[in-house]
């Protein structure tokens, strides 16, 4: 679960909302995209760096108020979850008087110098997840959505946060952490952990079947409880 300001096409799809006739269709959002996303943020797995920033965000918080136009004029909002595309997001990161903007910054050189140990998070996550749902099973496909949904992006997070505190250190991590409660999927995440029967995979399904070790497993239940709520 990287932090990058590559704001993905996937959230175009899907929960649309009022309509999809009109004004109201997919590529309206594309073009938002095509019209004001920085050309030299593309298709690059970068962290940016305040300098990036100063130079995108006239684009980014265009492309940020053409995402919201579409939100407050088509997408049904009654529905239990629906997509801002990262218009918080963006909108924080192009402050410069937020805090969560600064101390992300301060940290970014040694976040850019992780991404393969984040990498390797998500792989080890997927990892977990696979060993556990072949012991487990679900009884069908949307309740094991979900629960993927769920479980793993937790644990990837978790790992991600571990791996930066231990080189980056506590506030680096914590940082890190802030900046990832605005997105979409983090959302997404906790959505989809309503869903399933969450305290039952803390304490005897998912969670106690990690081999987490005791200098990380504070950490570990933090970010579980930020889920559970």
């Amino acid at each position: 679960m990287i932090v990058t300001l590559l704001i993905a096409i996937v959230l175009i799809q899907g929960n649309v909302g009022k309509a999809v006739e009109g004004d109201c269709n997919n590529s309206r959002t594309a073009k938002c995209y095509e019209n004001y996303y920085p050309e030299e943020m593309r298709d690059v797995r970068i962290y940016p760096s305040k300098e990036l920033l100063d130079r995108s965000c006239p684009s980014l918080l265009k492309m940020a108020s053409c995402f919201q136009d579409y939100v407050d004029e088509c997408v049904d909002k009654s529905n239990e979850f629906y997509k801002t595309f990262d218009v918080k997001f963006i909108r924080e990161m192009c402050d410069k008087q937020s805090l969560l903007r600064n101390n992300f910054l301060q940290n970014v050189d040694c976040y850019q110098s992780m991404i393969s140990q984040f990498d390797e998070c998500v792989n080890q996550s997927a990892y977990a997840y696979r060993d556990y749902i072949d012991t487990v099973g679900y009884e069908n496909v949307e309740d094991e959505q979900y629960h993927r949904s769920c479980l793993q992006p937790i644990y990837a997070l978790a790992c991600e946060l571990s791996e930066i505190k231990s080189t980056c250190g506590y506030k680096a991590s914590k940082a890190f952490f802030e900046v990832e409660k605005l997105w979409d999927s983090v959302a997404f995440t906790k959505y989809s952990c309503s869903r399933i029967d969450f305290e039952k995979e803390v304490k005897s399904g998912f969670f106690t079947k990690l081999e987490i070790p005791e200098s990380r497993r504070r950490l570990f239940v933090e970010v579980v409880q930020y889920f559970s709520y």
